[in-house]
């Protein structure tokens, strides 16, 4: 019988999804690509290690994101896109692996390195990676949904080391801990038995070759290995493990897998260590109060009747103001608000207006300037701008404050203004065939897979906006904004404490698509996670939730309801003052160091693994092991 490869690979998709909600099974995540890590050595045609990998990794995504579908009838195709071009990166992983394995590289230093890589990989591909910047050819995209890292949301002490090397940091330790268990079940028999590794040859065929009885395992896996596919290069290079004294899986010591073992463990007990250490602090200084409101409101019906939803959340808005004390900022989730805010851009200010944007400015004017808020708000709403030639939609925050009351004025008077904008944030990192159509302009056909009848292509904003608020104690704090899954991007929320450091975070979405399934839940882990890279605490005001205030540990503070499960689909107010955290973050001035040693460490084997081959067959004096096949 042949080795197995395929339920492994299953086996660790499965593992890992439960890692995540709707379980959040996360101390699996430590063990969970243990099953799929067999394939590295696995004694099969490198066809079959990779397809197996491949729909190992398609299992996986097709359950963590099958959420995806529930948005709309066209996300189906998103959910299959996902499904079946995310496994590619765990390919990529797998060939770095196989490298590096080669390379006499211990696992528990091979996973994570590989892994890591390719995360970053996965959260930037193809636009989105900074360097692009230079080329002209950069923008914000990416999946960075369901790091390794993430699977520990709730393991504050482990967490805590994203404020040195962000969420990737995380995923390293996981991902070394599932690299040395994987050594340790490699070599060991009953796995390998079970395996089907050691209980038998494969069955005899011209191209597999049947080892001869008196070969040890080390010989038998070094001929499999040959037999099926495997290179005179990587033959060659994994010779000397079969002499005892290599890290290869055929060695007879133990030497190289407790060592790795040992290397696993003082990284998750120093990054323990160091998680205790950072809890280990004075009590945050109280900051602003935030009532961040929460609607129940799906979104056929957001869509569909604009008039009900502001009504919905002006009912809020009034709530959240009659609180005593009084909060000082209001925030409104993404989109909420149905009136467009519209701006004439500073260049065109002197060019005359289109009658209907006109209109819409004046509309603008009156039902977002001519009411008296109470309190500054943060409104999640659509932008225009006229740039003098068209009008630009963006997905923006607008934070309004009051003005002080006019003499003149009377209640139904909206020729007086009573509120001010004070700035605007126009949301980066827009997610396609949602917020933008990829080729949309070449490529037409594209706009038939968005979720909307009419085109809702927003432009991407270009600055992080630093906005001020004075609380009723007269402090003056600043804040920045995430719209959405900005909140999923480690690059752009750093930014904003990378200078001029903001006190605190706003994130504002419209989860209002996902009618309750796991999306909530996982969309708020990955939140906690900005919290600690920046080390600064987190308001969400989330349309249908998870509504939430996370403080700069990671710690959620206040949520509609103390289960996660019970904070959705509900009408909320979550009012919290904000804890204020001054230390300050590696990550935020360092950046991505940690992805960037992986990728530079797995570059670096795909050019050596070959050379160290090569010149261990022309130096070798050793003639390959009797019984293997030539």
């Amino acid at each position: 019988m042949k080795p197995r490869v395929f339920l492994p690979a299953v086996a660790s998709g499965v593992l890992l999804w439960a890692a995540f909600f709707p379980f959040d099974l996360g101390p699996l995540g430590f063990v969970a690509l243990v099953p799929w890590l067999t394939l590295v050595r696995a004694p099969v045609s490198n066809r079959r290690r990779y397809f197996a990998a491949y729909v190992g990794g398609v299992a996986f995504f097709a359950l963590a994101t099958q959420w995806v579908r529930v948005a709309h009838v066209m996300m189906y195709m998103s959910w299959l896109g996902l499904a079946v071009v995310m496994p590619l990166f765990w390919l990529a992983a797998l060939a770095i692996l196989r490298r590096l394995d080669r390379l006499a590289v211990p696992l528990a230093v091979a996973v994570p390195v590989a892994w890591v890589a390719l995360e970053y990989g996965r959260m930037h591909f193809p636009t989105g990676f900074p360097f692009l910047k230079p080329l002209g050819l950069y923008q914000m995209i990416g999946f960075g949904w369901y790091d390794l890292g993430y699977t520990q949301h709730a393991f504050l002490p482990v967490i805590q080391i994203a404020d040195l090397g962000g969420v990737y940091a995380v995923s390293f330790v996981v991902a070394a801990v599932n690299g040395a268990l994987a050594d340790l079940v490699t070599r060991s028999a009953a796995a390998r038995r079970a395996l089907r590794w050691a209980d038998g040859p494969p069955p005899p065929a011209p191209e597999e070759p049947t080892p001869t009885p008196s070969l040890k395992a080390g010989e038998q896996d070094l001929q499999m290995r040959k037999a099926f596919g495997e290179s005179e290069e990587a033959l060659r290079a994994f010779t000397p493990s079969l002499q005892g004294g290599g890290w290869g899986v055929g060695s007879s010591s133990r030497g190289p897998a407790s060592a790795g073992l040992a290397f696993a463990g003082l990284l998750l007990a120093a990054s323990i260590g160091y998680g205790y250490f950072r809890l280990d602090h004075a009590a945050f200084a109280d900051g602003p109060l935030v009532s961040a409101i929460q609607g129940n409101i799906g979104q056929g019906d957001k869509m569909g009747d604009p008039a009900g939803l502001r009504s919905s959340y002006y009912k809020l808005h009034v709530q959240a103001f009659e609180q005593k004390p009084r909060p000082d900022l209001i925030v409104w989730p993404e989109t909420c608000q149905p009136v467009d805010w519209c701006e004439v851009a500073p260049g065109a200010a002197n060019k005359v207006l289109p009658a209907t944007f006109s209109g819409r400015w004046k509309l603008s004017q009156e039902e977002l300037l001519g009411i008296g808020w109470g309190v500054p708000v943060l409104f999640g709403l659509n932008g225009l701008e006229w740039d003098g030639e068209q009008a630009w939609k963006y997905n923006s925050a607008l934070l309004l404050k009051p003005l002080p009351r006019h003499p003149l004025a009377k209640p139904d008077d909206h020729e007086i203004l009573r509120s001010e904008a004070v700035a605007r944030y126009d949301k980066m990192h827009l997610v396609p065939f949602g917020e933008y159509v990829p080729l949309g302009e070449q490529l037409p056909f594209m706009k038939a897979f968005t979720p909307y009848e009419k085109g809702y292509e927003c432009r991407p904003g270009e600055r992080w906006t630093r906005f001020p608020l004075v609380a009723r104690t007269g402090a003056a704090y600043t804040f920045g904004c995430l719209i959405c899954y900005e909140d999923s991007d480690p690059y752009l929320a750093r930014q904003y404490v990378a200078s001029e450091p903001v006190n605190f975070f706003v994130n504002i979405s419209n989860d209002g698509w996902f009618n309750g399934t796991e999306e909530h839940e996982q969309h708020l882990a990955i939140c906690r996670f900005r919290a600690v890279e920046a080390r600064r605490a987190v308001v969400r005001s989330v349309n249908m939730g998870i509504s939430a205030v996370i403080d700069a540990d990671g710690r959620v503070v206040a949520l509609p309801d103390p289960d996660w499960s019970k904070s959705k689909k509900i009408d909320a107010v979550v009012t919290a003052v904000v804890p204020i955290d001054g230390r300050g973050s590696l990550y935020a001035t360092l950046g991505d160091w940690v992805p960037a040693a992986c990728w530079a460490t797995s570059l670096l084997a795909l050019v050596l693994a070959p050379l160290v081959a090569r010149t261990a067959r022309a130096g070798s004096a050793e003639p390959l092991p009797s019984g293997t096949p030539n």
